[in-house]
């Protein structure tokens, strides 16, 4: 699965990245309300060059459990075994064959190879799990999103030429480069967007629609004033739903919040390019993303009731700005690709994930220092059961 990179993000899709496989059978809500253990953790402050992250911008894995971690800083393809030991570095900056012009995002296909779009040079290459290119071909320009699909179909994100930021398709090619079509993804409504309010990652609950395209072949989307997500699938539409209440902002928390949005427009005055933050509503939408695994199954990371913090710290680049002392728990609704519920998933404050493959998720976890980690995480469900 490929997430949207950072909660700010101007486009409103996120496109997965990994292979069609079977769903397990499950029974509904069978996860209950489930939580994550740390399996692996890859990432240093001080050590070895290899260890060391930059900005970790994508994360793929083959079947066989080999980590591949695009890094921003340096612009490099880490490569690391199932158990996070240091194999091999795959590229640098430039415009030469198998050279980056930005972080690329990264693919497995089924035969082991590696795909990596470079939006930069606006190519895809192909490489052996040795590193040796194996070839490439130009894509379209415009976004940062690689996903392949069924029989190894690449999906890249575009905007339609001429259009504005929320006409994005996207383009289907061939694993030889040819390009196959066109798929339009839900336009977000612009004066709907939230504007995030700060280095937290913490939004002012804007109403928007989101946008996903899944390995099974379909388009996932949802708008998030509504608990209806939809399963575009060829055979007919399977809606996701949770009979549940919007959370409702409480009398502190919805003063904390307009205090930081008052303190943001005096920051920043609202234009004709820039509207500013849309008033704190009294119920909060839905979710916030929409992730497809690559087993098809969908996490809908969910908005929830906050809870009150008295370990917030002020921002060290920012002292003198109003603290947001109300955080939500990161949860995650999951469903199986025929609609079942699985049930929610608690995963760590800061978690970014990017692999989803049945109750393992890859992704990075700061730790207490903020020193960028790639961790493994594995679902417990309620109970303790499997």
């Amino acid at each position: 699965m490929k997430l949207a990179r950072g909660a700010g993000a101007a486009l409103l899709m996120v496109l997965t990245a990994c292979r069609a496989q079977p769903p397990n059978e499950v029974a509904e809500g069978e996860w209950g309300n489930a939580t994550v253990v740390e399996e692996l953790s890859i990432g240093v402050d001080l050590g070895a060059d290899e260890y060391m992250f930059g900005r970790l911008w994508d994360i793929a894995v083959a079947d066989d459990g080999t980590i591949y971690a695009a890094d921003g800083d340096p612009i490099v393809v880490r490569v690391f075994d199932r158990d996070g030991n240091f194999l091999r570095n795959i590229g640098r900056e430039g415009q030469g064959p198998g050279e980056f012009g930005a972080f690329p995002m990264l693919e497995v296909l089924s035969d082991g190879r590696l795909a990596a779009w470079d939006y930069g040079n606006s190519r895809l290459s192909l490489l052996a799990p040795d590193r040796n290119l194996l070839g490439s071909f130009p894509g379209p320009a415009g976004t940062n999103r690689l996903h392949a699909g069924p029989a190894d179909d690449l999906y890249i994100g575009a905007f339609e030429p001429g259009s504005r930021l929320e006409r994005v398709v996207v383009v289907r090619f061939s694993i030889e480069g040819e390009e196959i079509e066109r798929i339009p993804l839900p336009a977000d409504d612009p004066a709907g967007r939230s504007v995030h309010l700060s280095s937290e990652g913490v939004s002012s609950f804007g109403v928007r629609t989101y946008a996903t395209f899944s390995p099974l072949g379909y388009v996932v989307t949802g708008r998030n004033d509504v608990y209806d997500i939809e399963l575009r699938k060829p055979e007919g539409t399977v809606h996701l739903r949770r009979e549940i209440p919007a959370i409702t902002l409480g009398s502190e928390e919805h003063q904390d919040w307009e205090a930081f949005r008052n303190a943001y427009l005096r920051l920043f005055p609202p234009s004709d390019s820039r509207p500013g933050p849309h008033p704190i509503p009294d119920t909060k939408p839905y979710f916030r993303a929409i992730e497809v695994g690559d087993d098809g199954r969908v996490w809908v990371w969910r908005y929830v009731a906050a809870e009150k913090r008295d370990d917030v710290e002020p921002l060290p680049d920012g002292p003198d700005r109003p603290l947001l002392t109300w955080r939500e728990p990161w949860t995650y609704d999951v469903f199986e690709p025929d609609g079942t519920f699985l049930g929610s998933v608690l995963v760590p404050e800061l978690f970014r994930p990017f692999v989803f493959r049945g109750d393992q998720i890859w992704g990075v976890l700061p730790d207490p220092e903020g020193v960028e980690r790639l961790v493994r995480l594995r679902v417990v469900p309620e109970g303790g059961g499997q």
